[in-house]
């Protein structure tokens, strides 16, 4: 029986979009549009911030340094963090779930992207328990970051439904027990809740 259903938070619960700011960095700086995409996918920065192994003045120096990018903090800071827009129809079921079953949120995250998103968009509000990588200290696919997120629950892995967009994190999930599914859309997500009895 399901008793806590765990989301994602970037292009699940909220959707996001990368490339103005991939385009800003490139406008300002010494990179193509592909080089700083591909910089930022695979940066040791990146995932330190979201580790919360750096602050974001650190996170904002390193990438100046290596980008070469003419941007004040400020300027970076917002096209680094206005990158989310509502997911309407999410939003619709999760408030349905609320008060059925516990509502746990599992993001590989940073404190800058958190935050902005948290004041912008209420639904964040709804969630009974967070589990923030930034916080954590981890990121996803670690699977430690997964038991944090059960622990919160309350329950046991089999008792928990998570919808995620990333493959990866589906798996990892699935292999300490959690009944994971890949977001795709809205659809999807009714279909699999109801699957394992969470909606009618």
């Amino acid at each position: 029986m399901i008793k806590c259903v765990i989301f994602d938070l970037g292009n699940v619960t909220i959707k996001f979009d990368e490339i103005p700011t991939f385009k800003k960095w490139s406008s300002c700086g010494k990179y193509s549009f592909d080089e700083v995409k591909n910089y930022y996918k695979n940066s040791s920065a990146r995932k330190a911030f979201e580790r919360g192994e750096i602050t974001p003045k650190q996170f904002y120096e390193k990438y100046v340094k290596y980008l070469k990018l003419n941007i004040t903090r400020k300027d970076f800071e917002k096209c680094y963090c206005d990158i989310f827009s509502r997911n309407s129809e999410v939003e619709k079921i999760i408030k349905s779930l609320k008060g059925k079953v516990k509502l746990v949120l599992l993001s590989n995250t940073n404190e800058w992207q958190y935050e902005y998103a948290r004041k912008r968009f209420k639904i964040i509000d709804l969630f009974d328990e967070y589990v923030l990588s930034y916080k954590a200290g981890m990121i996803k696919p670690n699977p430690m970051i997964f038991l944090d997120a059960v622990k919160k629950s309350k329950t046991m892995p089999w008792n928990c439904a998570y919808f995620d967009d990333i493959p990866e994190f589906v798996y990892m999930a699935r292999m300490i027990g959690i009944k994971a599914f890949k977001y795709k859309n809205a659809e999807t997500l009714k279909r699999n809740l109801k699957e394992v009895g969470v909606l009618a």
